[in-house]
């Protein structure tokens, strides 16, 4: 089993289906996210955020104030995939070392702009969308992330993506 396909079935598509929000949207923007991490848990670079898919402390917080604030049985949901006692400490390690956790925030993310979501096979779209909400603009990142979206894209209609 690939890493990318045990990142999909282990971590996104699990937390995903927990808060109700499993989508191919989803699943491909986070998996492309991750991808263009090279699965480095640990990656701290400032300009594509935290952890394997790259949120930011500033996205991190945003989706606390701006959306789960305003959804407290989701803020209940996402807040169970953290830890108990590192995430009073220093929230955003969170994003760092529990992988769950980062992607509950990451799907609440997304979930929070679904009005402007594009179709699963707009990897144009799928870019535009992850580099709005992450505030990223760097051209290298949006082309890599580009190209890997258009090849998750492609992979959309195979039976393992299949929801």
């Amino acid at each position: 089993m690939s890493q990318a396909i045990a990142l999909l079935d282990h971590v996104i598509r699990p937390v995903s289906r927990a808060l109700g929000d499993a989508h191919p949207v989803i699943e491909e923007i986070l998996l492309g996210a991750a991808t263009l991490r090279d699965f480095d848990p640990f990656s701290q670079d400032g300009d594509t955020g935290l952890g394997v898919f790259g949120i930011s402390p500033a996205l991190h917080w945003r989706v606390w104030d701006e959306y789960l604030a305003f959804q407290p049985d989701r803020a209940s949901q996402v807040r169970g995939f953290a830890s108990q006692h590192e995430f009073l400490i220093n929230p955003d390690a969170e994003l760092v070392t529990n992988t769950r956790y980062a992607a509950a925030i990451g799907i609440s993310a997304l979930e929070w702009v679904k009005p402007s979501w594009p179709m699963p096979e707009d990897a144009d779209g799928l870019t535009r969308l992850w580099s709005e909400l992450t505030r990223v603009d760097e051209e290298h990142y949006l082309t890599r992330l580009h190209h890997t979206l258009e090849r998750l894209c492609q992979g959309a209609g195979q039976p393992h993506y299949a929801l």
